[in-house]
């Protein structure tokens, strides 16, 4: 098993059990260990058939900066699990969390905490605990469709997707008709948007959303092309994936106007995608595909 080395990410966050530590930002040092399979690299020098490091870093760095947690074990397992989540071929890791300015009285250079776990140790505990508590992750989904029945295509993606205890719907946008962007020489689309509860993670609930498109009649065409339904997922909380089939925050949604209109009806959603109400109404309106939305209904 070959090993990637990602050593010494500083990063400024918000941890600690003290009211203070987790009101002001303090250095925090990461060093990490990755086995995986990438030996096909060694053939094909192809970015895609390693382990990015470059997604590993941001995931730290996000991860760092932007949660807030009690502890470092804590802190180090998120890391770790959010790493596995990125890349399947990720077998193993090992993380070393250091924080740097610990609140002790005396002379030391620093404390941290190392901790080692497979990819079947952290992600198969994590799912089950999640479902024991019903515990979940929250995720936002956008639709379209422009075959047929739209608003029926619509409601019977939307019950797919809670057929199971896996997925709960929490809230929903309203109905909107939107003009085709890229290939405009087809039928107007319907759009819509969802947040949901899952004890899935990023790579199960895409599977997932395939066979719903696939059974709802989807097929393969070109981008930007008619069908009968297109489920997205937009941002999973806390989640930055870069892998060939699944990128997260989805790359386009900032840009369109069909994706950010109906999640601006979800107050909580934008909350989850990082934004608030008045950043996302002039993201609206900067969008290209603004015009020519219009409301027509619910789901």
């Amino acid at each position: 098993m070959d090993k990637i080395l990602v050593s010494g990410v500083k990063a400024w966050g918000k941890h600690g059990v003290l009211n203070f530590e987790r009101e002001y930002s303090q250095p925090f040092t990461v060093d990490l260990e990755i086995w995986a399979d990438v030996s096909k690299s060694y053939l094909t020098d192809d970015l895609q058939d390693t382990v990015n490091y470059v997604g590993v870093y941001d995931i730290v760095r996000s991860v760092v900066e932007t949660q807030s947690y009690m502890l470092i074990e804590r802190l180090s397992y998120v890391i770790m699990e959010k790493i596995f989540l990125y890349d399947s071929r990720i077998q193993r890791i090992k993380i070393c969390v250091v924080k740097n300015k610990a609140p002790l009285i005396g002379q030391f250079d620093h404390v941290g905490v190392e901790i080692e776990k497979s990819r079947h140790d952290v992600l198969i505990q994590d799912t089950y605990t999640k479902s024991e508590t019903g515990a979940g992750y929250k995720v936002v989904l956008a639709l379209g469709t422009n075959i047929g029945d739209r608003k029926q295509n619509i409601q019977k993606a939307l019950e797919l997707l809670s057929d199971s205890l896996d997925v709960m719907i929490l809230s929903k946008s309203k109905l909107y008709e939107t003009e085709p962007v890229g290939y405009v020489n087809q039928e107007k689309f319907y759009n819509a948007a969802i947040l949901v509860e899952t004890t899935l993670n990023p790579f199960e609930l895409y599977n997932k959303i395939k066979t719903i498109e696939n059974n709802l009649g989807r097929e393969k065409t070109f981008k930007w092309g008619p069908r009968v339904i297109d489920i997205d997922i937009i941002v999973y909380e806390g989640c930055i994936i870069n892998t060939n089939g699944l990128t997260l925050p989805h790359k386009e949604y900032m840009q369109r106007a069909f994706v950010l209109k109906p999640l601006s009806d979800m107050p909580d959603a934008v909350k989850i995608a990082g934004l608030n109400m008045t950043i996302i109404e002039k993201m609206i309106c900067c969008a290209d595909d603004y015009h020519g939305i219009n409301c027509v209904g619910s789901i």
